[in-house]
């Protein structure tokens, strides 16, 4: 008898686990088919891009999408079920993480920035030290 109970618990743990991998699925596929699904990927990829790892497959694009898609679909929050995410909650969702990936190009971009005058600036006062001086004959 209990050997046959642990067996009903193993079934119930597995067709539990089945519905997850299902409900999972179907969130995935819920985004990937949502209108901003395309603004994700390139604010994603412009992150990526910021940070040069973007950068260095310019050919690669298809390849960087798709490890971005990926990127995405795995970050999906397991205790977000595609059976607790309505419609509206999955727009908020989308708009929500479409921002902050916006903000965070934006912040990763602005030390870089400065970074750059500054190198601008150092470059400009050097070429200025090393310019040839004429002097004026007495």
């Amino acid at each position: 008898m209990e050997a046959n109970k642990n067996n009903n618990v193993g079934v119930n743990h597995h067709h539990h686990h089945k519905e997850e991998e299902d409900d999972d699925e179907l969130l995935k596929t819920r985004i990937s088919s949502h209108p901003l699904y395309e603004r994700l990927v390139e604010n994603h990829l412009n992150c990526l891009k910021v940070g040069g790892i973007g950068d260095r497959g310019r050919n690669n694009s298809k390849s960087n999408q798709r490890k971005a898609e990926h990127s995405i679909s795995t970050k999906i929050n397991p205790c977000c079920s595609s059976m607790q995410l309505n419609q509206s909650e999955l727009d908020l969702f989308m708009e929500g993480y479409c921002s902050a990936l916006s903000k965070l190009k934006e912040a990763m971009e602005e030390p870089q920035q400065q970074t750059i005058a500054f190198i601008n600036g150092m470059h400009s006062q050097l070429r200025d030290l090393a310019r040839p001086t004429h002097l004026s004959p007495d």
